[in-house]
């Protein structure tokens, strides 16, 4: 006899996979500035609750309501519109990572997701909430970040799933990773610290109540970095900034311009607009009569070919991007994909006080202190970040499929690597090194497998979802959801760094995760480690 546990799913995505909305009070006369018109009661409006009979065990009826999930999200602006967003990614959470839980009938892979800290004239965004204190008063309260999510692309080796034989290969499939070959560094995903332009669809996630609104997927990512890079020009070593972008109309499976999708996948409008931005230098003048040049560098897969206009201001310190999607009527398939290095034309890019160290970071080692499971092996997915350069670990095990073996699928508990990468540490910035991920088991296995977000409350609907989530198991016996690995996560400063080199490790941490089929709930703290090298190098 089969075991419904839809309900248990169902509830349990909310606590496992819930976005940590931050709130701050709205202060007296601040009202008009962040123009609150977007609410959580607006994401409700229209919706109405979907209740499902179900028998968590033989003989035993419940009514759940499962309304969150039709739709999940839907438009807080509208679908034909692009919202901007500026700000600096919030440090506090250790993101940007690769979310260890996504619904699954809604995705090929799991988001690529951060937290933005909106600049000020990108506040009012910001959506805001209103609860009741135990005393009956209703306070106003506003988030204070602006999520962004983007399919990674990456990850996922189930039957049934288009992305699985490429992502087994060490292959992108697309989306936000679009161009990854295995082995490569992971260029244009944002890190602690970096300062972003974000284009995209701005919706309310109701599957986290109270309902926030977030930019999801995105379609243009500008990405100016923390950390300076040293380039090659005019015949001198300068000092730059660096600013990655890359823009594509793959954003999920719900918006994305594939060949042969469903009906309710809407295609991606990238020639609506063109997109136009502007990005401020960071890194001192030399001097006042210092001229800021660029140079432009290409990135795989870009097929955006048409002239994009580059106008830099050395007065301010900014170089305008104006890439002209609408204007030369550019295929909506099309990619942009390249980076901009922004540097002063004296001397080596920065006065002669400004001290930069130029260190090589290593990635040495991880190791698992114990796998969840004692059944069967650990089917591993982990990726590392080192001062914004990400890899996806799997990538480097000696296995011709990364996902079925090498780190994929594996009881051994002891990993060596020698990853290495240079960065350029300003002596009053910081960088992160950080490693994260999710072993693959239980809901994983439905990913791809896509069902409309819209949905109508029926039986059919019911019986679809019923059909799909569960089985004798209920989802095979390494528990219902993907189990998280944590999050190994410390910040560097160069005061800690000695004249030569030092090592260092950083343990897994993270909250507890429940998960309702037998003996899978756990905590990932001290799960895993890496341990790494950093050495000052001569200039």
């Amino acid at each position: 006899m089969r075991i419904i546990f839809l309900s248990l799913f169902f509830l349990l995505y909310q606590i496992a996979f819930a976005q940590q909305f931050q709130f701050l009070n709205i202060d007296e006369g601040e009202e008009e500035e962040f123009e609150m018109h977007h609410s959580s009661e607006e994401a409700e409006d229209g919706c109405k609750p979907c209740y499902d009979t179900i028998h968590p065990i033989p003989f035993v009826t419940q009514i759940h309501d499962i309304g969150l999930l039709f739709p999940t999200w839907r438009p807080a602006v509208g679908y034909d519109s692009v919202t901007v967003a500026e700000g600096i990614v919030e440090p506090e959470t250790g993101r940007p990572s690769v979310s260890e839980g996504d619904l699954p009938i809604y995705h090929y892979t799991h988001d690529l997701s951060f937290n933005l800290i909106p600049d000020k004239n990108f506040k009012k965004l910001l959506s805001y909430d209103v609860k009741t204190k135990p005393d009956g008063t209703r306070d106003t309260i506003r988030n204070k970040i602006m999520h962004i999510e983007w399919e990674s692309g990456l990850a996922q080796s189930n039957k049934g799933n288009i992305c699985a034989e490429l992502n087994r290969q060490g292959k992108s499939c697309g989306f936000y990773s679009a161009g990854h070959e295995r082995g490569d560094t992971i260029w244009n995903w944002p890190t602690w610290g970096d300062w972003v332009h974000v284009e995209g669809i701005k919706v309310w996630d109701r599957g986290h109540p109270p309902a926030g609104t977030e930019i999801h997927p995105a379609r243009l990512m500008a990405i100016r970095r923390a950390l300076p890079e040293k380039i090659r020009t005019e015949n001198l070593d300068k000092f730059a900034t660096r600013v990655d972008v890359f823009a594509s109309g793959d954003g999920g499976a719900f918006d994305n311009n594939r060949a042969n999708q469903k009906a309710f996948v809407r295609k991606v409008k990238m020639s609506s607009k063109d997109y136009v931005f502007t990005i401020k230098q960071v890194l001192p003048k030399p001097s006042e009569s210092s001229v800021l040049k660029y140079i432009v560098k290409e990135r795989k897969p870009n097929s955006f070919n048409e002239s994009v206009e580059y106008s830099t201001d050395s007065k301010q310190g900014t170089i305008t991007i104006k890439i002209p999607w609408k204007s030369n009527a550019v295929n909506d398939d099309a990619i942009f994909a390249k980076t901009v290095y922004l540097y002063w034309d004296e001397g080596q890019g920065v006065p002669s006080d400004y001290e930069i160290d130029e260190i090589k970071v290593t990635l040495d080692e991880l190791i698992f202190d114990r796998f969840h499971e004692a059944l069967g092996k650990a089917e591993i997915r982990m990726f590392v970040d080192i001062g914004g350069n990400f890899i996806f670990l799997n990538d480097f095990a000696k296995s011709k499929d990364i996902l079925k073996n090498g780190l994929g699928k594996t009881r051994k508990h002891k990993w060596r690597f020698n990853n290495a990468f240079t960065l350029y540490i300003p002596h009053d910035k910081k960088f992160r090194i950080s490693a994260h991920g999710w072993e693959a088991d239980g809901v994983d296995k439905l990913f791809g497998h896509i069902v409309d977000n819209y949905s109508p409350c029926n039986r059919a609907t019911k019986k679809l979802i019923n059909n799909m989530m569960i089985d004798f198991t209920p989802v095979g016996i390494g528990g219902c959801l993907d189990d998280p690995l944590g999050n190994a996560f410390r910040l560097h400063s160069m005061e800690e760094i000695p004249k030569k080199y030092a090592n260092f490790s950083a343990t897994s941490d993270g909250g507890y995760h429940e998960d309702g089929c037998p003996c899978a709930s756990f905590s990932p703290k001290n799960l895993f480690s890496i341990s790494y090298k950093i050495e000052k190098t001569e200039r």
